[in-house]
């Protein structure tokens, strides 16, 4: 089953050329869009990444009455949301995620040897770090070609060595590009857009701070004698988890004490760079109200034996429940392919439910 999370109609071999891309993803900021004519490629690569984005968003809030879905909608830019210009938890959860997805979809897209500004991440092989707006790693054209470079890094157990080799994950051009594509919409300086940038930056982090050595074993029976490495990228599953924990734990900043751009918590305290921030307080997303993106939880399923958030009484808000006997076909076992589309399976259950009045 063909399925393009956003529903944009883009084939699967696209020429990748700013008609392609910019004039088919809605509601572009002007300087978004004069940044995806220049860089075509990358930017459906951004593109992609916010449509990993929002499917993992679904999987991480499915249990929670807001839980994404709104922002999968046909010929629809997320960022475009009604809710994405409040200050709320959800607010804050999305904007994190997005930032994450872009980072972590361009970082891997380089390595894939599908971009023209950017390759392989070789400042391992050269025995340094690449930094933002430095040049290291980002070998343009024709990426393959790195694979096969080692540099022995030393012994890793006993009897064992490895070397830096393959095509490491080019996180600093993907953080780098996050970076400018999504923060080019805050052009305000008040403090919802200054929370908005806060979290962009803690999403790229969750991707930066769990970048990997990822390894394959060579030697005589799989002995493992030598191993080549190369960085990657966390599962993104991980990085969604992570994000999820800082959601629960998320931190209301005081409104009214930003006008030098710094952001305090309620405490007085400056908030830390992987805190999420919101200003305000959450609607209880029980009813439709397209104000805030909520489609409501009629409908939804609901567990009449949890003891979580999901459970019948708090999803359905006091309404009650039906149990039904259903088939029921949903999207299952996904995979993204670049440059932009993602094909799923139709699972499909027959069960009993309980479902929200």
């Amino acid at each position: 089953m063909d399925n393009d999370i956003l529903r944009l109609n883009i084939p699967k071999e696209p020429q990748l050329d700013p008609n392609t891309v910019c004039k088919t993803y809605p509601e572009l900021t002007a300087t978004q869009y004069n940044l995806c004519r220049k860089y075509p490629d990358v930017t459906a690569s951004a593109i992609q990444g916010v449509q990993i984005a929002i499917h993992e968003c679904q999987y991480q809030l499915r249990t929670h009455r807001w839980n994404c879905s709104s922002l999968e909608t046909k010929n629809k830019n997320p960022h475009s949301s009604p809710l994405l210009a409040k200050g709320f938890k959800e607010t804050a959860f999305a904007y994190a995620i997005s930032a994450a997805g872009v980072t972590h979809q361009v970082s891997k897209a380089c390595s894939m040897g599908k971009l023209k500004s950017c390759g392989c991440d070789m400042s391992v092989l050269h025995g340094h770090q690449g930094h933002p707006g430095g040049h290291q790693g980002h070998q343009s054209g024709h990426q393959g070609s790195h694979y096969g470079h080692v540099n022995k890094a030393g012994p890793t157990a006993v009897g064992q060595t490895f070397e830096w080799g393959g095509c490491s994950h080019n996180v600093d051009f993907g953080e780098r590009y996050a970076k400018r594509f999504l923060d080019l919409k805050e052009e305000a300086r008040d403090i919802h857009s200054q929370i908005n940038l806060h979290n962009n930056r803690a999403g790229r982090l969750a991707v930066i701070r769990n970048v990997r050595k990822q390894c394959k074993c060579h030697g005589m029976s799989g002995s493992c004698e030598l191993k080549t490495c190369w960085k990657a990228t966390p599962e993104f599953r991980q990085v969604g988890k992570l994000l999820k924990k800082k959601f629960e734990d998320a931190t209301k900043v005081d409104a009214t004490n930003s006008a030098d751009g710094r952001l305090f918590k309620r405490n007085g305290r400056r908030p830390r760079k992987m805190e999420l921030l919101y200003f305000e307080k959450s609607p209880n997303f029980c009813e439709p109200n397209p104000l805030v993106d909520s489609p409501g939880t009629t409908g939804r399923l609901c567990n009449k034996s949890s003891t979580g958030i999901d459970n019948c009484e708090t999803l359905c808000c006091g309404r009650g429940y039906n149990t039904l006997k259903v088939k029921r076909s949903e999207r299952c076992h996904c995979k993204f392919y670049w440059c932009c589309y993602v094909e799923c399976k139709v699972c499909t259950y027959n069960e009993w439910v309980t479902v929200c009045k």
